[in-house]
């Protein structure tokens, strides 16, 4: 089976590839708008090639030509700019590949911006933090206090928990904006007291084929980034609200939905949609659940059986490092390591993280 990725510069391409590699007939594909990245090094990489991305109009023709020269069977776009592309110009694509199950663009479209979202929740009864979107500095000082504080100020469009700032007095939050003018508004949502779980879903109109439920132990490089360390859990009331979710957004795709328990309320609220795969995807695929050839084989035979997930702990080869700082002993914890890290994807294929390291240090270190 020959499979094209087009966004192979994107951040979650690799793990996407090392998934993909598990399935020993696949060929990969890989085009990217970089000369050289990480997916370039890859042993599991056939073909990579470098494009210098422009109109819609071009890549469709590139994508098209990519196709036909090498007998793609399925293109799997991987990121949100790459799977927004591909809804918008599903048409104009060769019918000699299937593309993978995409979601319509009112969905894609509410589900990737945070005040769409926001909204979308309220009108349909499904859990969500209080939220304001105001223009400027005096939208904030007249919203006769909307949301309460502390509050958090979350960029537009940045994923990940990127950017995302916590004040605890509007007296602060008026001092940042002032200072901070900003083109594209201010959404600011109430800061809930409580842990992060998050929940995968392979989707075809609005029905859940399969899934996986995983809250974090182990935090990122910020309080809002994803957890290096995850526990995969069955949570009833998780899974109810994210069904209701998907159901009303008539979801198609994969879907990677950030919620966090309220220790007050005791009820769960949607954060974010990640309407892409997601950093933690190998992590669901240890747990027994392959999103990324589950895709795949959606995309030919139009069916797949739900599947079972382990209830394991995660841990991703940049949580093991900063696990092992913190508690040497550790590294002593072989089988750990080998079976519930990303340490033998590292092994089996060193290159590309080898790479990563390299472009890391000239970022940081010269």
């Amino acid at each position: 089976m020959n499979v094209l990725i087009p966004d192979g510069n994107s951040t979650w391409a690799l793990s996407v590839i090392n998934c993909l590699a598990e399935q020993s007939d696949i060929r990969l594909f890989v085009l990217s708008n970089k000369k050289r990245t990480a997916t370039k090094f890859s042993r599991y990489t056939d073909y990579y090639k470098f494009y210098p991305k422009a109109d819609d109009a071009s890549w469709v023709n590139i994508i098209n030509k990519e196709i036909q020269d090498n007998n793609i069977d399925i293109v799997v776009p991987i990121a949100e700019e790459e799977i927004g592309f591909f809804i918008k110009n599903i048409k104009l694509i060769s019918s000699k590949a299937k593309v993978i199950s995409l979601p319509n663009w009112t969905s894609f479209d509410i589900a990737i911006n945070k005040r769409k979202l926001g909204d979308f929740s309220v009108e349909n009864n499904i859990p969500y933090p209080n939220s304001v979107f105001i223009k400027d500095l005096d939208s904030l000082v007249n919203n006769n206090d909307a949301v309460n504080f502390p509050v958090l100020l979350k960029p537009l469009k940045q994923k990940g928990g990127d950017g995302i700032i916590k004040f605890n007095s509007k007296v602060n939050l008026q001092s940042y904006i002032s200072e901070n003018p900003s083109e594209e508004g201010y959404f600011i949502q109430e800061y809930i007291d409580g842990y992060d779980i998050d929940c995968s879903v392979l989707c075809i109109n609005g029905e859940i084929l399969t899934y996986t439920i995983q809250k974090g132990y182990l935090p990122g490089h910020s309080p809002y980034a994803p957890h290096l360390g995850v526990t995969f859990i069955e949570n009833d009331d998780v899974f109810r609200i994210v069904k209701h979710l998907m159901k009303t957004l008539n979801w198609s795709g994969v879907a990677h939905i950030d919620l966090r328990f309220d220790n007050k309320t005791k009820t769960y609220y949607v954060l974010e949609i990640n309407a892409r795969f997601w950093g933690s995807v190998e992590a669901s695929k240890f747990a027994g659940v392959n999103f990324p050839l589950l895709v795949c084989e959606l995309a030919k035979n139009n069916n797949i059986e739900s599947k079972a997930y382990k209830h394991i702990d995660y841990m991703r080869f940049k949580g093991v490092l900063k696990y092992i700082k913190k508690h040497p002993s550790f590294i002593f914890n072989l089988n750990f390591i080998l079976n519930n890290t990303e340490t033998k994807s590292v092994l089996a294929d060193p290159t590309p993280t080898l790479y990563k390291f390299i472009e890391w240090s000239k970022r940081h270190l010269f």
